[in-house]
């Protein structure tokens, strides 16, 4: 049976733009050649542009967990010490991923719906001088918390220490300046704020990320995450074979449009427009008693979520918005699953209608 068109509100995939959906459907490129090198550089330099780096940007095919793994599993060596926060469910799979290499963990929780606390990070390096790293979640995409990731990068730099980051929710949807907030390795995906499909992990390395990947060589990590090979492709091969992989040509010419078209708005503008409606979103919440689930001055300016009224699950809240108004919102994860509906507005054409149908939906459940 053939579904309905959904309008998705969810916290990724995204609805792209037609014109990236028709470079998506174009014509096969070859991904080696001047012709398509010459694409890849293009996407890479405007990628740059959004991480705010000087440094080396990588497009890793797969999900923004491919590059968690990568940088993680990059940085570290097995047996070696990293610092985690984790308050939610994306916090809790950087554990997962750290642990798989091996690594030992100092993890640094908060409650879900509260913010890491950088203090917190101190602490944990006096007590664990020998920490090579800390990872965070910027947009913690499970509950909508924004974490100070800058705070804890300086912390992190003052300790000697790497800081690796996962943007997968946030790149191109929140102000990130990497090389200035000293954000040395990050990650994030090509289907959220970037504007594109899924199938694509942007990885950004500054030059204390390369120190710290380049002292211990002998990691034992494998071959396809290991960023030393990516590098190696960009410099040895860099004129018509600069990764070492065959790269899905049509999403990167689908990233690359969105890209432009993230560019040409300007990125301060598409800020202020998502910010403008993530506040029309709230206000609306509050009008029909469906309380947001963090407080409105750390509202994250792409994603909301909120609590389901008394005695309505968030299964029959996602239910009903799909079969009755075509519209795609999100059941919570982990232990918030049937507590809150997560509703995303990070597609670059969301506008203040789109923020309306959806309240007019969810109005079905006021109280």
């Amino acid at each position: 049976m053939e579904q309905k068109p959904l309008k998705l509100m969810i916290p990724g995939p995204i609805q792209p733009d037609q014109a990236v959906l028709d470079a998506l459907g174009g014509p096969i490129q070859p991904h080696y050649g001047p012709y398509f090198t010459q694409i890849y550089h293009e996407t890479t330099d405007l990628l740059k542009q959004i991480f705010n780096t000087q440094g080396n940007v990588f497009l890793l095919p797969g999900a923004g967990s491919t590059g968690t793994d990568a940088c993680i599993g990059s940085a570290l060596s097995t047996g070696e010490k990293i610092i985690v926060g984790s308050n939610g469910f994306f916090g809790d799979r950087l554990i997962t991923i750290a642990d798989s290499y091996g690594l030992e963990i100092v993890p640094i929780s908060a409650e879900w719906g509260q913010p890491l606390r950088p203090q917190d990070f101190a602490e944990a390096f006096k007590q664990h001088p020998d920490a090579k790293a800390t990872a965070i979640v910027h947009l913690e995409t499970s509950t909508t918390v924004v974490n100070p990731i800058a705070e804890i990068a300086a912390i992190t730099k003052q300790a000697g220490a790497v800081t690796i980051v996962d943007a997968v929710s946030s790149l191109g949807g929140l102000p990130f300046q990497m090389d200035e907030w000293g954000i040395d390795i990050c990650l994030s995906a090509s289907q959220k704020c970037l504007g594109a499909p899924a199938g694509l992990s942007p990885v950004a390395v500054g030059p204390f990320g390369w120190e710290t990947i380049d002292r211990n060589p002998k990691k034992g990590h494998g071959w396809y995450g290991d960023l030393r090979v990516w590098r190696q492709y960009a410099t040895e091969w860099w004129d018509w074979h600069p990764f070492p992989v065959t790269m899905p040509t049509n999403n990167i010419l689908a990233l690359r449009e969105g890209l432009r078209q993230l560019l040409e708005e300007g990125v301060s503008q598409r800020l202020d427009r998502y910010r403008k409606l993530a506040i029309l979103l709230r206000n609306g919440l509050h009008r029909i008693g469906l309380l947001p689930f963090t407080p409105d001055e750390i509202l994250a300016p792409v994603l909301t979520a909120a609590y389901c009224p008394p005695g309505v699950s968030s299964a029959e809240i996602v239910a009903y918005m799909e079969k009755e108004r075509c519209i795609k919102i999100s059941a919570g994860l982990g232990v918030l699953k049937d507590k809150i509906i997560r509703i995303g507005h990070m597609c670059p054409s969301m506008s203040e209608t789109d923020i309306e149908e959806v309240l007019d939906g969810l109005a079905f459940f006021k109280k």
